[in-house]
């Protein structure tokens, strides 16, 4: 898309819409503007770069970071103050301003309890629409905490 295109929908406020057909939630369609962009990708996944954050209703309280380069790409997403509001204060101050916080779910069969990866959490700048994985530094936090 040309620079003067993407004047033109602005001036007129024209929403880009995008319709996938997913595996998961099968067909979606959503303004282009909730799409984060990943610049680095996520570790393992490198080469997606960008994502959409899916509430569905029956899986609440769970969330899906869902790829759109990749549909068949999808990750459980939990915000950080639902299972450790401390864990905010371990990032670093500028990654959080209008940014939310994620961690990835692991979905285990039964017995295994369900476990989130609390050593790298998602970072999504509201803002910008971008997002990254950081890792801390603290050995406080595992990749396998367990979860109810």
């Amino acid at each position: 898309m040309s620079y003067s295109t993407a004047q033109q929908r602005i001036e007129v406020n024209t929403e880009v819409r995008v319709e996938l057909n997913t595996r998961l939630f099968g067909k979606l369609e959503f303004d282009e503007s909730i799409v984060y962009h990943f610049p680095n990708g996520l570790p393992g996944f490198e080469e997606l770069h960008k994502f959409i954050v899916i509430n569905d209703k029956d899986t609440e309280p769970l969330k899906w970071l869902l790829s759109v380069n990749e549909l068949s790409i999808g990750f459980p997403i939990l915000e950080i103050g639902q299972i450790d509001p401390e864990l905010s204060s371990e990032i670093p101050e500028g990654e959080l301003k209008f940014s939310t916080a994620l961690v990835i779910v692991t979905l285990n069969r039964a017995p295994d309890p369900m476990t989130v990866n609390l050593k790298a959490p998602i970072i999504l700048n509201n803002d910008t629409k971008t997002g990254k994985q950081i890792i801390l530094n603290s050995d406080k936090y595992s990749s396998k905490h367990k979860i109810n």
